[in-house]
């Protein structure tokens, strides 16, 4: 049986929510960057913190690791996933290899009343690419189900660097921001998650659904 979660701040009212995932940085490809070091807004990443590092949540994502190289892993997820309105992949983690991702594509055609939002930095990795997007490298031509064109998914490509004055590769929709970038971040029209907005009492998800859209979506730095 795959492990889901029900992370608390992922609420949202009215609505089955949950999630799967794998530990953080073992499953990250796209958390380095070419000289090997770890990207900037990585180095504090919240997913190696706090519960983070209790043995059962390490011992859960491990388990997830092995149990979708299964054959039979497809099938048993689309079950699972099917239960819910809204599914997030990898609250820990990433996808970490062509074939976890050829998968997880298979989950989301199989569940149509399930929306996806799949945050990422695997789109750096070409084979991985090659699933989600139809990137600058993609070797697949039309009529192929990247990920980021099934309308039940939010492929949310996550910016390497802390704030918005940097040079992020093509499709980044997803940041981590300083206060400092607040101004620019209302300028261009990204939308705040109001769990991290400043003075905000709000704890979970509640009515927003935003991350389960294609709109760019900015995270204060927490």
């Amino acid at each position: 049986m795959p492990k889901i979660s029900k992370t608390s701040k992922m609420k949202i009212k009215g609505k089955r929510v949950a999630s799967w995932s794998l530990n953080a940085r073992k499953s990250c490809p796209g958390s380095k960057n070419p000289d090997g070091t770890i990207v900037d807004v990585c180095q504090g990443c919240y997913a190696t913190k706090n519960m983070y590092n209790f043995p059962v949540v390490i011992a859960a994502r491990d388990y997830n690791q092995q149990d979708y190289q299964k054959a039979d892993w497809v099938d048993r997820m689309v079950k699972q996933v099917s239960k819910y309105d809204y599914f997030r992949w990898f609250d820990s983690g990433d996808v970490e290899t062509p074939e976890l991702a050829k998968k997880i594509r298979a989950v989301m055609l199989a569940t149509p009343n399930t929306q996806h939002w799949l945050p990422t930095r695997s789109d750096k990795i070409e084979k991985i690419q090659d699933v989600l997007t139809r990137g600058r490298t993609s070797i697949y031509g039309r009529g192929v189900n990247y990920i980021s064109d099934l309308t039940n998914v939010s492929l949310r490509i996550s910016a390497d660097h802390v704030g918005l004055n940097n040079k992020e590769r093509p499709g980044v929709n997803s940041y981590v921001i300083n206060p400092g970038d607040l101004f620019e971040c209302k300028r261009q029209g990204i939308f705040l998650c109001p769990v991290t907005s400043p003075g905000s009492t709000q704890k979970s998800c509640d009515t927003c659904t935003m991350c389960y859209t294609d709109k760019p979506v900015a995270y204060l730095v927490h």
